[in-house]
């Protein structure tokens, strides 16, 4: 019998960086992103394959429904469903599933998929997944993507030649950095898609930490299983320290290797990815009010999304225009710069801000945006207050002649 992988997805994340889009009761996974079809519908697919056992998804108690229903949509049976009551971060999930993956595995190995990531080409993605099988190395497979643009967003790996530690990890460097980083050609995207064989995986955890990995232990041998459902013991499972894959069992490991990825993956973390691929690949994000733009002298802006407290805009300014000088008496904004480069005036500073940086504009704060490119400038705005009306715009200058209108 050929060699099979337990896909391990990981569902419990909240998406903190795309908020007010991604919330806490409905985040960026479960979110109909390619026409009805969910990041979490997409992942699920691209488990149905020959390749892979059925999957255990480590998630949370509230996205039981979510996740039920994405199982249905997708015909995929799960293996187990495992519903933590609090979050604990992804090394105690995955140990959590390991441990729960049973034992017809033997010697074959788990994949870790977080479920919230974008992949283009599954083909591409299965062909490095047998890689790791053809080997018959026990150790911890990670799979790298070659940096499209630079991004601090993304953790880095650089690949070391001559070291007896043969991969450097680089967890969201500073824009300086990442343009050091980027000279090289031995440096890649941590995907966050690790694979590993069970069993080794598991005598590593035990050794590496064993007070942590025993109260995750605790958590399982007294858990409760309904059906498919598995539920962690609630007292052992709120003694564990909530730690990452990468920093508890990753960056510690000496036994690492790292397999490229060329599959268009993006973890559509940030609104950066995620205009990206919006502009890549049309998905449907939106209701279809954030078809209509508004026009302005200097370019447009669309209203993507709105709450009672919440507004996301797209701001495209062309090439050498700029915005009022101006402020707003009930919001607060935050920019987000997706494609261009901008100088932004806030109060007497001023600021450059290039593809993936950010800045806060408080309520009463005088602020301005300018194109200092030759392309267009897009930045992603979100507006949080009281009032949102367009009529909350204090304009203080404005070389359109627009001073004091709103």
């Amino acid at each position: 019998m050929s060699k099979k992988i337990r896909p391990i997805i990981l569902a419990g994340g909240v998406g903190k960086r795309l908020w007010p889009l991604s919330t806490k009761y409905n985040p960026k996974q479960f979110i109909p992103i390619f026409q009805d079809l969910s990041l979490f519908d997409l992942t699920l697919q691209r488990a149905n394959n020959s390749l892979f056992k059925k999957p255990i998804v480590v998630t949370s108690k509230k996205y039981l429904k979510q996740v039920s229903k994405a199982f249905e949509r997708t015909g995929l049976k799960p293996s187990l469903i495992v519903l933590e009551p609090e979050s604990k971060n992804t090394y105690s999930a995955i140990t959590l599933a390991a441990l729960l993956s049973n034992e017809e595995l033997g010697k074959d190995k788990l994949i870790i998929m977080p479920s919230d990531h974008y992949i283009s080409n599954n083909m591409n993605f299965y062909q490095a997944c047998k890689k790791a099988l053809k080997e018959d190395k026990e150790s911890l497979y990670l799979l790298g993507i070659k940096p499209e643009y630079a991004s601090s967003e993304y953790g880095y790996i650089r690949l070391i030649e001559g070291s007896s530690k043969k991969i450097e990890f680089i967890e969201k460097p500073t824009a300086k950095k990442v343009k050091d980083l980027l000279a090289s050609n031995n440096v890649y995207w941590n995907s966050g898609i690790f694979i590993f064989g069970k069993s080794w995986f598991i005598n590593k955890s035990r050794q590496s930490d064993p007070s942590l990995f025993k109260k995750i232990d605790s958590s399982v041998r007294k858990g409760t299983q309904e059906g498919n459902l598995f539920y962690p013991e609630n007292i052992s499972f709120s003694s564990i320290k909530p730690i990452s894959f990468d920093y508890g069992f990753v960056e510690k490991c000496e036994d690492i290797s790292m397999i490229k990825l060329d599959a268009g993956w993006s973890d559509l973390g940030s609104w950066v990815s995620l205009m990206k691929l919006e502009s890549d690949q049309t998905p449907s994000l939106y209701s279809d009010e954030a078809t209509l733009k508004t026009e302005r002298p200097w370019g447009f802006f669309q209203v993507l999304m709105e709450t009672d407290s919440t507004k996301v805009k797209l701001i495209r300014v062309m090439p050498k225009q700029k915005l009022s000088l101006q402020k707003h008496n009930y919001r607060s904004e935050k920019w987000f710069v997706v494609q261009g480069k901008a100088r932004v005036t806030r109060e007497d500073e001023q600021f450059t801000l290039e593809l993936g940086d950010s800045i806060n504009i408080e309520k009463k704060q005088k602020h301005s945006l300018e194109n200092l490119g030759s392309s267009p400038l897009e930045i992603i705005e979100i507006q949080t207050g009281d009032y949102l009306g367009e009529d909350d715009i204090v304009r203080l200058e404005d070389i359109y002649g627009r001073a004091g209108l709103h």
